[in-house]
C-alpha cells in the first residue's frame, strides 16, 4: 500500500470516529481486490482502524445510556432549556468562495462507511484556513476533542448545535475555536489548552449561545468541513428495522441541510453539488420490503456490531463495528449506478464500494429469484467529465469494464439473505456457494 493510499485510508477511518468523511490526497481508481497478506504497513494500517474503532465504540455506548434518559436528544446533547420554533439557515457554514464542492448525502467508503453515511460535506481547499460560520441561532450543546491523527498537525473538534428541541447539527473537523466561544465557557477553554487529553475527558456539555453568521471556529488541513443535521420531526421511510441502529438515534432523522437554508444560499450551494438528480441533498435509506435493496448485517449483529458485545474477532484482531455491514445501495452522486459494499469478508480487500455490471437494479431482486449471480466491477473517477475533480475521495464515478468477482446472493425471506464473495471470478465460474457462504438480515 502507498503511503498515499495509506494516508487516505487513514483519514476515513478517523472520519467515521466524527461521523463525516475527510479529504486527503487523490484516492486512485478501485484495483481488483486481493486477499489481505501480513504486510507491515497494513497491518499498522488495521491497527489504527481498531484503536479508532475502540472509541467509536465507546461513544455509541454512551449514546444507548444517553437516549434512554428524558431530557436527552437524539444527538446526545442536553435539552434543558430548549425553545420549539421554525428553523432557517440564514448563514452558510463556510463562505461561498471558499466551498469547491458540496457532497450530498449516502457516500461509501473502503473502511467505515460501509451503508451510505448520514452526512454531508463541504469541501475546501485544505492549505488553506476558513472561517466557520453558526447557520443559525442556536446553542453549542456538546463537544468532542478527538484525538490527533497520522500527519495532520491541526486539532480536530466535533462540535454539535442545538437550533430547537427538534432540530440540531453536527460540524466535524473544525480545526480551531473563536476566543469568544472559548471565553463564554471555562470548561471549553480548558479542553482547548491542553496538549494531551485524556480519553475520558474529550467531551464537554457547555451551553453557549450563537447567532447566525456568528465565527465559531475555523478549519484548515481535512479539506473537508462535514456536516450531520438531525430533525426529529422528521423520520425516515427506509430503514426496515430501526432497532438494528440502536446508539445511533439520530440516523432514523438524519436529513440533507439543503431545504433549510434560505432560497438564495440554497440555490449558491446547488451550484457545487455535483448530483443533479432528486433528491438532490442525496439519500442514505434504501431498504425495500421483500427486496435486495439496502442495508444488512451479519447473522446476530446490528450496526453498532455483536447485539451481545460478544467480542468478534478478525483473524487475531478485533473486528471494527462496520465488518459486518453489508450493502446494496445507489451511488451518492449518480442515483441510476448500484453500488455493493461490505465490512471484512475472509480478508477481501478494499472493501468497495464496487459497481455491478450490467447495473442490476437491487429493488427488483426478491426471493423469487432464486440464485443471483452479480458480477462486481471497479468503478471509474470520472470528476473530469462531471466538472469536480477534486484532491479528496472521487465524486463522480463510473461503472468500469473491469470484473473483479463475483457476490453470489439468495434471498432466504424478506430480512434474511444468504452471501459469498468469490474474488477474481466471473459469472461462469461460480455455480452455488460453498462452506464459507455467510447469512445477514435486517
Amino acid at each position: 500500500m502507498s503511503k498515499k493510499s495509506l494516508l487516505f485510508s487513514l483519514v476515513l477511518i478517523s472520519f467515521i470516529i466524527s461521523g463525516c468523511t475527510a479529504k486527503v490526497e487523490q484516492q486512485e481508481a478501485t484495483q481488483i481486490p486481493e486477499i489481505k497478506e501480513s504486510i507491515e504497513q497494513e497491518q499498522n494500517d488495521y491497527d489504527t482502524a481498531q484503536q479508532s474503532d475502540i472509541l467509536e465504540e465507546r461513544d455509541i455506548e454512551h449514546g444507548k445510556e444517553s437516549s434512554q434518559q428524558s431530557g436527552w436528544s437524539v444527538l446526545h446533547t442536553k435539552l434543558d432549556g430548549c425553545q420549539e420554533k421554525d428553523v432557517v439557515f440564514t448563514s452558510l457554514p463556510l463562505d461561498i468562495e471558499d466551498i469547491t464542492a458540496v457532497e450530498p448525502q449516502g457516500e461509501l467508503t473502503n473502511s467505515g462507511h460501509v451503508t451510505p453515511g448520514d452526512h454531508a460535506g463541504f469541501q475546501y481547499d485544505a492549505k488553506t484556513k476558513i472561517n466557520v460560520y453558526a447557520m443559525a441561532d442556536g446553542y453549542i450543546k456538546r463537544v468532542e476533542r478527538n484525538r490527533p491523527f497520522g500527519e495532520l498537525k491541526s486539532k480536530n473538534y466535533h462540535v454539535y448545535i442545538e437550533f430547537s428541541c427538534s432540530m440540531f447539527a453536527s460540524y466535524v473537523h473544525v480545526t480551531e475555536i473563536a476566543p469568544e466561544i472559548l471565553e463564554a465557557s471555562p470548561e471549553f477553554k480548558r479542553l482547548d489548552s491542553l496538549e494531551e487529553v485524556p480519553d475520558n475527558e474529550r467531551s464537554i456539555w457547555p451551553n453557549i449561545p450563537i447567532k447566525a453568521g456568528q465565527i465559531i471556529g475555523k478549519a484548515n488541513e481535512w479539506g473537508l468541513l462535514g456536516m450531520l443535521i438531525a430533525d426529529t420531526k422528521v423520520t425516515l421511510p427506509g430503514f426496515a428495522n430501526p432497532e438494528k441502529y440502536k446508539g445511533e438515534d439520530w440516523k432514523m432523522h438524519a436529513v440533507p441541510p439543503f431545504d433549510y437554508f434560505t432560497p438564495e444560499l440554497k440555490s449558491q450551494l446547488m451550484e457545487k453539488n455535483p448530483r443533479k438528480k432528486e433528491p438532490k441533498g442525496g439519500k442514505i435509506d434504501f431498504d425495500v420490503p421483500g427486496k435486495l435493496s439496502g442495508n444488512w448485517f451479519l447473522e446476530g449483529t446490528d450496526y453498532a456490531g455483536s447485539k451481545e458485545k460478544i467480542p468478534i474477532y478478525c483473524g487475531n484482531q478485533l473486528c471494527p463495528y462496520w465488518s459486518g455491514h453489508l450493502a446494496f445501495v445507489y451511488d451518492f452522486v449518480d442515483p441510476d449506478q448500484a453500488r455493493v459494499s461490505f465490512g471484512d469478508y475472509s480478508g477481501w480487500y478494499p472493501q468497495g464500494p464496487y459497481g455491478m455490471k450490467g447495473n442490476a437494479d437491487f429493488a427488483k431482486i426478491s426471493a423469487e429469484d432464486g440464485l443471483v449471480n452479480l458480477e462486481l466491477v471497479s468503478i471509474d473517477d470520472i470528476g473530469n467529465e462531471c466538472g469536480f475533480v477534486t484532491q479528496g475521495k472521487p465524486l463522480c464515478t463510473r461503472n468500469s469494464n473491469n470484473v473483479v468477482g463475483i457476490i453470489l446472493v439468495q434471498m432466504l425471506d424478506n430480512n434474511k439473505i444468504k452471501v459469498e464473495l468469490f474474488p477474481g471470478k466471473t459469472a461462469s465460474e461460480v455455480a452455488g456457494f460453498t462452506g464459507k457462504a455467510k447469512v445477514y438480515e435486517r
